[in-house]
């Protein structure tokens, strides 16, 4: 077998190696989560964590076999550590290098290898690395995969390294005559750190916390913004100087921070009136009584330099090996304080814009629209809330593709924003759906003219993908205070009003009137009528078959519900529905629903599919009305004796966000009994983690906006595929919705998305289409069986 080489910088990448105190340790969990993850992801036999030391490769995770340690010479990650990327080796048998290694040649007889180094500090200390006896390949998305799961265990001796940082923090500290005052002030910068205060607030603390306890020394923090340093926190220097540096670009010879920014290294001024890296500076450090600038990088978790702490003197002056340690530590604990509040920055985007357009959405408008309607109370103004929606789009999409529709979605809220003020607010609600805030109206002609403007430029060509594309739009307006005072009631106007843009032919605009009004009555007649529907068994389910991804099979379907009504035929739940749950007839109808959907079940699992299970989706209504509470469906499980499995209860994020103890404590209740919980249309709401912790989940539905955009190379697609893998760790299966084509059906099932939903396997049947379908998969069943 080939040897590995060794590389040049080993004895550094053994430091770093010894930093992290792993060699020799006892097995953990928390890595031997990740080795199976890996050898189930990949469908390999093998999986290993190993870190290579001076003269053998030892393991601290293995999958699926009995090793401890092994001679570097004869380990394969040897030459894994050496590699840019990820090391694979298809066929050992086709190598001359490895084909005669004993691994090869007798037991476990590798054919397939695939690894990638694990990087601390920014040397390699170890490997991640799949192995089976069976000859296999990776492809583009797999190495990303195998990349994430080695970012997965970097991640995890980051968190080991911040505790040793600590722990060594905490033994310097008990050297120093200071030490209650020193740990009170590191403990408040991680407080605020924790509790996400702002960032400027976090890096002053640590700054004067310094300065409070180290005399004689000046700290500024300076972050990294492109190729310039701008100013992060120095409160002890003069404004002048302050203003000087702010923005400078990094670069050898721009200072003791400029340096270290450009090189990610230390750089240690002792005198600066005689350093060359001060030349430029030297004028400005004298007037600013600055003898002598100590600057450590502050990187990021990946090696990345986020800015610079540095430690000034008003003489020159040499720091002790002490002294480097503490510039050090602090400059990590600015690193976690610049990494917590950019991530909090991403989550805090990505819950409130919109991912495609980058407006704002659904979130954040309707608080846009509270302030709007909060100032326009008190300056005694007016506020416009214009409801935007585009004239076939739908067409567009089915014609040109989603590619095409997205492309313009993104031009066309750039068209909108370039027609209100810069005090205005337009925001995406999702599909091709915008809502435009007009600020303190005082000349209601001019929001004719934005109206009008908005029509015309939306109308406008688009050139699109080698396409030329026509479109228009329908504005509804409504008015505050005169049509509505609040935010539902101005949104339903401007809703209705769009309606009526488009009833007088479209690419026009519309203000919300009385008729519209009249169109309430409309509603106050459909809910009459909803009242008795149950009662004239005018109600109806339809089955939407869900399928095992890799196979085909229907085990599971959705049960959803359609209202064949005497006079206007068969009404939508989308029409009727949100009635139901404003007037709470959503409980009558959930009831039925349960009560058709245990018949059925029962008569499916005992005639033609024992493992079927059928999904119910539920109302939040239902959990929290104390005289008709969703969990008497337990009694009726048992009165029935329909199996607990057969069942599946699906529930949305609306009413986890509301959720108090009692809701909490009733999807318990269900999951006891062996109900199945399933978290609906996930992805578009806020989407919290911490609700997949904090409550029963067994299922994840991905929500069809999501499948339906997605292509290989689109965000979608990632966002999918995180989903997958993170309900894979958590034990969740998932299901994706809205699936319509072959291409959405493979990438989910290389994602390893577990079930399928949508038109590409089957519409909603009905009870007699539902019941033939089950019966041919059981008679193919048999005939496979009878071969």
């Amino acid at each position: 077998m080939k040897s590995a080489p060794i590389p040049s910088n080993d004895l550094l990448r053994l430091d770093a190696l010894y930093s992290l105190r792993i060699l020799d340790t006892a097995p953990e969990e928390r890595f031997d989560r990740i080795t199976r993850l890996a050898a189930h992801t990949f469908g390999c036999q093998f999986a290993s964590i190993s870190f290579t030391d001076k003269n053998r490769q030892w393991y601290k995770s293995v999958f699926n076999f009995d090793a401890t340690e092994l001679a570097r010479g004869m380990a394969f990650c040897s030459h894994t550590i050496v590699e840019d990327d990820v090391f694979i080796i298809n066929d050992t048998h086709l190598s001359e290098d490895f084909r005669d290694s004993s691994f090869v040649t007798s037991e476990p007889y590798l054919r397939f290898y695939a690894g990638i180094k694990i990087t601390m500090a920014g040397y390699p200390v170890g490997s991640l690395c799949v192995f089976d006896p069976k000859p296999k390949s990776l492809n583009h998305e797999d190495k990303g995969v195998l990349r994430d799961l080695a970012n997965m265990v970097e991640s995890e001796l980051q968190k080991e390294e911040l505790a040793n940082t600590a722990r060594a923090l905490r033994r310097s500290q008990v050297q120093l005559d200071e030490t209650q005052k020193l740990t009170r002030l590191r403990n408040v910068i991680l407080e605020k750190i924790v509790h996400s205060e702002s960032l400027h607030s976090v890096l002053i603390d640590i700054v004067e916390a310094i300065e409070l306890e180290y005399h004689g020394q000046q700290c500024s923090i300076l972050l990294l913004e492109g190729i310039k340093l701008v100013s992060g926190a120095a409160p002890s220097f003069p404004d002048f100087y302050n203003a000087a540096i702010d923005g400078i670009e990094i670069g050898i010879g721009q200072g003791s921070c400029g340096t270290t920014a450009f090189t990610g290294e230390r750089t240690i001024v002792d005198d600066i009136s005689t350093h060359s890296y001060w030349a430029a500076w030297a004028d400005l450090a004298k007037q600013a009584h600055l003898g002598a600038c100590w600057s450590e990088p502050i990187k990021a978790a990946d090696g990345s330099v986020l800015g610079t702490f540095a430690i000034y003197h008003d003489h020159p002056a040499t720091p002790s090996d002490e002294e480097l340690e503490r510039i050090e530590q602090f400059a990590h604990i600015a690193s976690i304080a610049i990494e917590r509040q950019r991530t909090s920055d991403l989550i805090w985007h990505q819950a409130n814009f919109d991912e495609l357009t980058q407006l704002p959405n659904r979130n954040i408008m309707g608080e846009h629209l509270k302030q709007a309607l909060n100032a326009a109370k008190r300056n005694e103004t007016h506020v416009a809330v214009m409801f935007l929606d585009l004239d076939n789009f739908k067409d567009i999409n089915d014609t040109l593709g989603h590619g095409v529709g997205d492309d313009l979605l993104v031009d066309c809220a750039k068209r909108i924003e370039q027609c209100i003020r810069k005090k205005d607010t337009v925001a995406r609600l999702g599909g091709d759906e915008f809502v435009m805030i007009i600020n303190d109206i005082m000349d209601f002609s001019g929001l004719e003219n934005t109206a009008q403007k908005i029509l015309k430029a939306v109308a406008q060509p688009y050139h699109l993908q080698n396409e030329i594309v026509h479109t228009s739009a329908s504005i509804g307006i409504t008015i505050y205070p005169d049509d509505a005072e609040d935010v539902a009631s101005l949104l339903k106007n401007a809703d209705q009003a769009m309606y009526g843009a488009k009833s007088i032919g479209k690419n026009n605009y519309h203000y919300y009137t009385k008729s519209m009004r009249d169109a309430a009555l409309k509603r106050m007649t459909l809910i009459s009528d909803l009242r008795h529907a149950i009662e004239n068994e005018e109600l109806f389910i339809v089955y939407q078959p869900i399928v095992e991804m890799h196979n085909g099979y229907c085990t599971k379907a959705e049960a959803l519900i359609r209202w064949q009504h005497p006079v206007h035929g068969v009404i939508g739940p989308l029409e009727f529905i949100p009635v139901a749950e404003e007037t709470g007839l959503i409980i009558d109808i959930s009831n039925w629903v349960f009560s058709q959907v245990c018949r059925d079940v029962r008569h499916w699992r005992k005639t033609l599919c024992p493992t079927l299970q059928l999904s119910i989706n539920t109302s939040p209504i239902h959990y929290t009305d104390p005289d008709r509470c969703i969990t008497q469906w337990l009694d009726t499980l048992l009165e029935t004796r329909t199996p607990p499995q057969a069942i599946l209860l699906e529930i949305t994020e609306n009413l986890l966000m509301d959720a108090n103890q009692s809701v909490s404590t009733k999807l318990f209740q269900f999951r006891q009994a062996g109900v199945d919980i399933a978290l609906d249309d996930f992805g578009t709401g806020y989407s919290s983690i911490s609700y997949l912790k904090k409550y029963p989940t067994d299922i994840l539905k991905i929500d069809k906006s999501f499948v339906h955009s997605m292509s290989e190379v689109s965000n979608d697609k990632v966002l999918c595929e995180a989903i997958i893998v993170m309900a894979k760790k958590l034990g969740i299966k998932v299901v994706a919705e809205g699936i319509e084509t072959e291409e959405q059906r493979n990438i989910l099932q290389k994602m390893g998305c577990e079930y399928g939903q949508g038109y590409l396997f089957a519409k909603p049947l009905k009870y007699q289409d539902f019941d033939a379908l089950l019966k041919r998969q059981k008679q193919d069943e048999l005939a496979c069986l009878a071969h």
